[in-house]
């Protein structure tokens, strides 16, 4: 090989190297058109929507405090979302929560489907995370909920979901919340089964429906009585509609 050709070689390779690094770049920089639509303009409307949130969320918790309260809770992804940007923010609950280098978290509510988005780093050193994942509650096991993975992104970019899936078990544990991890047969896909109050003697609440729509996450459950909580397994089946 000739020193030109050589040189034309090598200059062949920078070209196609730099292009597939900044092709990565490209598409881990990529920020999603409904991440950047998910959030209300400033204004009275979202801080309204960030008021209901917040009194959704007290519904909740007082369900699931107290014996004696039905649910029948409705929230849309517009309230969360506000809620995320208006007073997650003023009142300090986003610094406490949310782990290092995350921030300007969102939710996206379709049929059966949550796409929780957030965004990891600052700065020109930052991208989008997404993630995608199925929602429904066991039919046949008392307050557990499975979430399906079912897509992990950076930017436009896949990425593998082994560290999620630690940073899930771990966040679930630290608010009691028991999570074992499946393959979700018909998909294959890693399916984690979250158990809400898995022990009955402290259980106030028995869920009865957890339902993904467009735009909203219906939640109802009525107060527990002497029925015995079952062993959990994974359903081979979504119910119907999910």
């Amino acid at each position: 090989m000739t020193r030109k050709s050589f040189l034309r070689a090598v200059g062949i390779v920078l070209v196609l190297t730099g292009g597939t690094c900044a092709t990565l770049i490209l598409l881990i920089r990529h920020e999603p058109e409904a991440y950047r639509r998910a959030c209300l303009p400033p204004g009275r409307e979202r801080a309204l929507r960030s008021q209901e949130f917040y009194s959704g969320f007290l519904e909740l918790y007082n369900a699931c405090t107290n014996k004696d309260r039905d649910l029948d809770l409705c929230l849309t992804d517009e309230q969360i979302n506000s809620y995320f940007v208006e007073d997650f923010q003023r009142s300090g609950v986003a610094r406490r929560l949310l782990p290092e280098k995350i921030s300007e978290p969102r939710v996206l509510l379709e049929p059966g489907k949550v796409r929780l988005a957030f965004r990891y780093g600052s700065g020109l050193w930052s991208t989008i995370i997404t993630i995608d994942f199925g929602l429904w509650l066991c039919p046949e096991e008392s307050n557990v909920i499975a979430l399906e993975l079912q897509g992990l992104h950076a930017g436009s970019l896949p990425i593998g979901a082994q560290a999620f899936l630690d940073s899930l078990s771990e966040i679930a544990e630290q608010n009691n919340i028991q999570v074992s991890w499946h393959r979700y047969p018909p998909t294959g896909n890693p399916v984690a089964l979250l158990r809400f109050q898995s022990d009955s003697r402290d259980m106030t609440l028995q869920l009865q429906a957890v339902h993904v729509e467009q735009g909203n996450i219906v939640i109802r459950g009525r107060p527990v009585d002497s029925e015995s909580s079952q062993s959990a397994s994974l359903p081979s089946n979504k119910p119907a509609g999910n």
